[in-house]
């Protein structure tokens, strides 16, 4: 336990993922830290890739009082979770991202962040949070730490990394449709009259293909058939799954209190077709992962359907306001709708070797193309 003196007394604490209580933790939470629910914190990002070795929160109090907080977790090389090495998302061949590991990740792979009350951490609590972990990870032997995708919205927490040494590649944007919507004709009115026609023609395509859409409940027993459908999604764009342990995370998302998450289920004749997985908190709606039969639905555009005009019209039948979407598919985002949110990676090394890798893939990414700006790196990961 550390204690931070100003003219107010802060108090970080560490504390088991398990043992977070609740009553402090929830508080901090806005509409944009579904990953940080007490829930989420122990499904943890990533951990269906294995290699976690251990799960930390850090806590800030003032004057007896929670007001900031966030989660890190420590994995090993071993890892299979594309989203969790900061090697693979800084496109580090191997075995060169070596001295990266082990690694602590910080704040959940999307949407890195410190959760505070609103109005806003001060400098010290943010400062707090921040050693804190990074003083867990030092005690246990972790040679780097990752916030693997802060959004740039997020000012003071960039303007800390960077005083503490972090160093800043930019990643692919992530995109959410933000509404709210009282229907979809609401949705369909906000675009130009060439893209209605065009929404109107793929919608029509897929109904006289026989492919309805619905939503359902996320369960166990759908666990595996999805994962399988994802399977298809991922390796069709160079990545990997390891079937059982994916599966068995997606099967853990279903005792999440908070956060619910559903089944969006593109259908023919009884037989799913497509899936978008999500999980729905503040009402904002996060699609975490699609999966397809892509020999099933050649030709068609169900993935549109689904991800989108499907996702829009469940949005507005609850009440919900927002869709949040990963990485990729820039151009399909951006044509249905979708605002872009840049993001980064920051990351430092905690020994030599580490850091001075990092020194050196700043370097590099430091040279600049001919126009003078600085190329964006490609993320890696499975993203809707």
């Amino acid at each position: 336990m550390t204690a931070l003196r100003s003219e107010r007394t802060y108090q970080a604490r560490l504390l088991r993922i398990e043992e977070v209580p609740a009553r402090s933790w929830l508080p901090l939470l806005g509409e944009r830290d579904l990953f940080l629910l007490p829930g989420w914190m122990e499904v943890g990002p990533g951990t269906y890739g294995g290699g976690l070795r251990d799960a930390r929160a850090a806590l800030v109090d003032r004057d007896g009082t929670a007001v900031a907080g966030t989660a890190g977790w420590l994995f090993g090389r071993d890892c299979t979770e594309d989203l969790c090495r900061p090697d693979v998302l800084l496109e580090i061949p191997e075995p060169h991202g070596a001295p990266l590991f082990p690694t602590l990740l910080a704040g959940g792979w999307y949407d890195s962040r410190v959760a505070h009350r609103p109005g806003g951490a001060g400098p010290a609590e943010l400062a707090a949070v921040v050693d804190s972990l990074e003083e867990w990870g030092r005690s246990e032997g972790a040679a780097s730490v990752c916030w693997p995708s802060v959004d740039e919205r997020e000012r003071d927490l960039v303007a800390l990394l960077g005083e503490r040494g972090y160093r800043r590649f930019p990643l692919t944007p992530r995109w959410a449709l933000e509404g709210p919507w009282t229907g979809f004709d609401d949705y369909l009115a906000r675009m130009t009259s060439k893209r209605r026609v065009s929404v109107r023609s793929e919608r029509r395509r897929v109904r006289e293909a026989g492919i309805t859409c619905r939503t359902v409940p996320l369960t166990r027993e759908l666990a595996r058939p999805l994962v399988e459908l994802a399977e298809e999604n991922v390796t069709r764009h160079g990545g990997r799954v390891d079937l059982d342990r994916y599966a068995d995370w997606v099967a853990a998302l279903t005792g999440i209190d908070d956060g619910r998450a559903e089944a969006h289920l593109a259908e023919r004749d009884g037989r799913i077709l497509g899936c978008v997985v999500s999980s729905t908190y503040a009402g904002r709606v996060y699609a975490l992962f699609p999966g397809f039969d892509y020999e099933q639905i050649a030709g068609l555009p169900v993935y549109f359907e689904l991800a989108y005009y499907h996702l829009v019209e469940h949005a507005a039948a609850h009440g919900y306001h927002a869709v949040e979407y990963g990485p990729a598919a820039d151009e399909a985002k951006n044509l249905r709708g979708c605002v872009a949110h840049r993001q980064a990676l920051w990351i430092r090394g905690l020994d030599p070797a580490a850091e001075r890798l990092v020194a050196e893939l700043a370097a590099e990414a430091a040279e600049t193309t001919t126009d003078g700006t600085t190329a964006d790196n490609p993320q890696a990961g499975r993203s809707t």
